[in-house]
């Protein structure tokens, strides 16, 4: 009876196992919420059947490399025929879930071996103990705290080509582990190796440790240096935006200084009623003269230049283009920062009107200052409510690989400067995004 009883935990600790890895799946390259009927009887029959085979196997075995790599294998399977796709994703992911887990049974065993005399023989002896239940079960109670504690810290979904190099990497690396300490136990179990069960557990962590470390410091410096230099990229190219906006607002002012010349030719065709060739150089103005409506809304010249543009482009889209702003005496960010900030606050409500068909489209831009606190208001309607994950706005466009980095400028310099931006939606088709910078220079001179 009491190997049965055995038999059944072991079973169930590995369907638990198995459920987990899904679990991790279904935060990285899975979306539950749209999988079909079949596909989630699919991944149930691979849960059930892969933790039955793992459990049988583990009455006889403490590991299995043959087993593991057999469960591994049908797992990759059935989410490939689930998903298509990213193949080399799934893998990576999928197998060092498994290793993680295998390195955990192996660590457990080892502390168990410095406490209680004897603890090896759960490696190889065919007999099903208590000590052997316990291991695996304190082992996926401490992947179950690790995952939870991943997602609690809003453990990011692993989609970007770009980290496959790393992921593929510490696949190698674990697998390099788990070689090295099965030939360790092997050595231990035949009396080849005088290493106690302490310094194996001591060494397994800090090797295990240290790798993973590493890996993941290596990840994000490789990670934040192509955000930087993406985000450089943006800064640069809309600085030369505004420059390029600078100097069509130069060349209306000599247009418009030029203009009383065309008046007085324009009053010469009328006097000598010269209509036809009024009518002809009418139409070259027309073609020539190019109106920028230039007006001081802040007395900051870069905001203002890009508000007169952003009011330009609603116009012609016939979007409806109000500004609420008071004069600024002094803003807290640079030139190049208001820039990114305010180009990107007002292209994103300027793209998401013009999504709109056969509705009133509308803008609504308040900037103002009170005290030490900068406000700035961006209200406009919109077609779909924005998506959220994991409290990030989800860019609706095509390649979100290359999209969303203009929210990403935008709370950079936000938090730089120790803000907060907040996103409401007030009505089903009108959101809010609403900024709050303090300005510590006023800060100071009080």
């Amino acid at each position: 009876m009491e190997r049965q009883i055995h038999v059944i935990v072991l079973i169930l600790l590995s369907i638990f196992e198995v459920w987990m890895c899904y679990q991790v799946l279904y935060r990285t390259v899975l979306e539950k919420k749209y999988l079909r009927n079949w596909k989630k009887v699919l991944i149930w029959g691979n849960i059930l059947g892969v933790g039955l085979l793992l459990g049988v196997n583990r009455s006889m075995f403490f590991f299995s490399s043959l087993m593991s790599a057999s469960c591994l294998l049908i797992t990759i399977v059935v989410v490939l025929a689930i998903n298509g796709k990213p193949k080399w994703l799934v893998f990576e992911i999928t197998a060092i879930y498994f290793l993680l887990v295998a390195l955990s049974d192996f660590f457990f065993s080892f502390c168990g071996m410095t406490f209680i005399d004897g603890f090896y023989h759960i490696f190889y002896n065919y007999n099903l103990s208590i000590e052997k239940c316990t291991v695996f079960l304190i082992s996926r109670i401490s992947i179950l705290l690790i995952f939870w504690l991943l997602v609690k810290h809003n453990f990011e979904r692993i989609l970007q080509k770009t980290i496959q190099c790393f992921l593929i990497i510490t696949v190698i690396g674990l697998t390099i582990i788990m070689i090295l300490y099965q030939i360790l136990v092997y050595d231990i179990w035949h009396g080849m190796s005088d290493v106690k069960g302490w310094s194996a557990a001591c060494s397994l962590f800090t090797i295990l440790t240290g790798f993973i470390f590493c890996v993941v410091i290596c990840w994000k410096n490789q990670r934040l240096r192509q955000e930087n230099q993406i985000l450089e990229m943006r800064e640069k190219m809309d600085l030369k935006n505004l420059k390029e906006i600078s100097e069509a607002l130069e060349k209306n002012k000599i247009q418009i200084h030029d203009l009383r010349h065309h008046i007085t030719i324009l009053r010469e065709y009328v006097t000598k009623q010269e209509y036809g060739l009024l009518k002809e150089y009418l139409n070259q103005l027309l073609v020539n003269y190019a109106e920028i409506k230039e007006k001081e809304w802040t007395g900051i010249k870069n905001i203002d230049i890009l508000l007169n543009e952003n009011m330009k482009k609603a116009e012609i889209k016939e979007i409806k283009f109000q500004i609420e702003a008071d004069i600024l005496r002094y803003v807290p960010f640079t030139e190049t920062e208001g820039s990114v900030l305010f180009g990107n606050l007002l292209s994103n409500a300027v793209e998401a009107c013009e999504k709109i068909d056969n509705e009133e489209k509308c803008i609504l831009v308040k900037i103002k200052k009170k005290k030490t606190f900068l406000f700035i208001e961006i209200t406009n309607t919109f077609v779909s409510i924005p998506q959220e994950r994991d409290g990030e706005l989800i860019t609706d466009k095509k390649n979100s690989n290359i999209h969303g980095y203009g929210m990403k400028s935008i709370k950079r310099i936000v938090k730089k400067y120790d803000g907060f931006i907040e996103c409401q939606v007030k009505e089903k088709n009108i959101v809010s995004i609403y900024v709050f910078i303090i300005s510590k220079k006023e800060v100071k001179e009080k």
